[in-house]
């Protein structure tokens, strides 16, 4: 089956670009930027998650 993708444009500041730079080239130097990018949002929306889980077991 086949992956359904959604393409948008990110605009960042100069200091995320160069730190996105600097994880291009120590990690991701032999892949595309856009895996690099999806997996860099994946890791913060999984953070988020954790997060927001941790909040929710302090409050119950």
């Amino acid at each position: 089956m086949a992956v359904k993708k959604k393409r948008f444009m990110l605009t960042v500041p100069e200091d995320v670009e160069a730190d996105a730079a600097m994880v291009k080239r120590e990690l991701f130097y032999d892949r595309p930027y856009s895996e690099m990018y999806r997996q860099l949002i994946r890791m913060g929306l999984d953070v988020m998650k954790a997060q927001k889980e941790k909040r929710r077991e302090r409050v119950s």
